[in-house]
């Protein structure tokens, strides 16, 4: 790490102020008087003007608004009819995702004055009713374009456990928002990684749901990749965020019905329901290189799980290298999100998003459908294959942890052959999971030999969340980072 960098306080898993404390301690604290919603989303308004804003969190504050809703939270505290486990709890949301009455601005200066939204996401819309308060909206990369979040908007968004090093993307301000105190959750979305990586480069835990388990407006070109998901400081807050966030709308046709099963009830009781599942661990599913320092820290979660009575099997799961391919498949559906934007508009877009457009513009409709089906049969068949004598895979989140900020490819990062030297190289561990649609959450397990976070992802077959939620908390019990 950098001299004078640390560590942040969430990552002692508690303790540190009233914005560190969890959806559970919260409650217990709004619910015997020792504070209110208004004396927590005070404090987190300091943190959102200190840190936060300085390592380029936050897009937007609503302070206004945010005490407003946080009063009606105290008052119905106060009276004994609150609305649940999240009234009063302050939350973020990215800025790609709508807010009703704040702009989306969405790290582009072709929206610079962006009239405010008229209706909520439906995520977002859940967390209202549930009267969490909304403190503002989180940083990203124009579009949503990569896996790192600097923008032409907001400059280079940093990490919160070393502001020299990327805090990941493309819900990067929602991991940084959330891993310094402004928000116990971060509302973001995952159509590559997008929730998982950010989440790992800021030692937090990040759920990439079962495909159309927590409704969203349909996401246009992005189609069944995109997924709206929680970034959390620990697992327990995920589970409960997946529990109030699922369940069909009318404003979503692939959203599911809501589980039968409470993942805040599963995750609480995770001892006894991991032993129910068949873990499989693979070091690097056959097409990663995963850095020796990341593959010490989850080859040692991975023993601890073990230790503690778990068992896991080393796993064969041989994906095909597809990098190249979903490299055409990324430029072709930006390409077809952003067609129609004329010259002077594409101008003032950043270099690589640039290139990007230009990319998928070349393609043409059968050599795209083509991509897209060869990046889906070099993942699919391999996890059926797993699946059918496994319920939950384990493996690193990322091969490497956070690299230096304002960069969008780490140096001695592996391109494979007829690959492309772009993000989609250094994740081939998290964009898989979005072909398939399955649940995916990545869990902090330690550090690397700088202090750098490393996480684990944890996946399981679809409609299963409660079961990568259940063994990600006993990943984070055994790694000794949460009791």
């Amino acid at each position: 790490m950098s001299a004078g960098s640390a560590a942040p306080e969430a990552s002692t898993g508690g303790g540190g102020g009233l914005g560190l404390l969890s959806i559970g301690e919260l409650g217990i604290g709004f619910s015997s008087g020792a504070f209110t919603p208004v004396d927590v989303l005070e404090e987190v308004l300091g943190r959102a003007r200190g840190r936060a804003r300085d390592l380029r969190a936050l897009s937007l504050v609503d302070e206004a608004g945010a005490r407003n809703q946080a009063g009606a939270a105290a008052l119905r505290w106060r009276r004994g009819l609150q609305l649940g486990p999240f009234d009063g709890v302050p939350v973020t949301v990215k800025d790609s995702l709508a807010v009703r009455g704040l702009p989306s601005v969405r790290g582009t200066r072709l929206r610079a004055g962006a009239a405010p939204e008229s209706a909520d996401e439906p995520a977002v819309a859940r967390l209202r009713e549930a009267g969490a308060v909304i403190v503002g909206k989180t940083t990203m990369p124009e579009y949503a374009w990569s896996a790192v979040s600097d923008s032409p908007v907001w400059g280079v968004v940093r990490n919160a456990w070393d502001p020299e090093r990327t805090a990941g993307g493309s819900s990067g301000g929602a991991a940084v928002a959330t891993a310094t105190g402004v928000g116990a959750v971060g509302l973001g979305s995952d159509g590559a990684g997008s929730v998982r990586i950010p989440a790992s480069f800021n030692g937090l835990v990040g759920l990439k749901a079962t495909y159309g388990r927590i409704p969203a407006t349909p996401s246009g070109a992005f189609g069944r990749l995109a997924h709206v998901g929680p970034i959390t400081r620990g697992v327990e807050d995920a589970a409960l965020a997946l529990d109030l966030l699922a369940g069909p709308s009318p404003e979503d046709p692939d959203s599911l019905d809501a589980p039968r099963v409470s993942s805040t009830e599963v995750v609480r009781h995770a001892r006894a329901f991991v032993q129910t599942l068949r873990i499989g661990f693979s070091a690097d599913l056959g097409v990663a290189a995963v850095s020796d320092e990341v593959a010490r820290v989850v080859g040692e979660a991975v023993e601890a799980l073990r230790a503690s009575g778990v068992a896991v099997d080393e796993a064969e799961v041989p994906l095909r290298e597809g990098s190249a391919d979903m490299a055409q498949v990324w430029s072709g559906v930006l390409a077809a999100e952003l067609a129609g934007l004329g010259e002077a508009a594409e101008a003032a877009l950043s270099p690589g998003l640039r290139a990007v457009l230009r990319r998928g513009r070349g393609l043409g409709a059968v050599e795209l459908l083509r991509a897209a089906t060869r990046a889906r049969e070099g993942v699919a068949p391999a996890l059926a294959r797993f699946h059918a004598g496994h319920d939950v895979l384990v493996t690193p989140t990322v091969p490497i942890t956070a690299f230096d900020a304002g960069r969008q490819v780490p140096e001695g990062v592996r391109t494979p052959e007829g690959g492309e030297r772009s993000w989609i190289a250094w994740t081939p561990l998290t964009w898989p999971f979005n072909l398939t649609g399955q649940p995916a959450v990545t869990v902090p397990v330690g550090v690397d030999r700088e202090g750098l976070p490393v996480g684990a992802q944890v996946v399981a077959r679809r409609g299963h969340d409660e079961d990568a939620l259940a063994v990600a908390r006993l990943l984070e019990i055994v790694s000794g980072l949460r009791p």
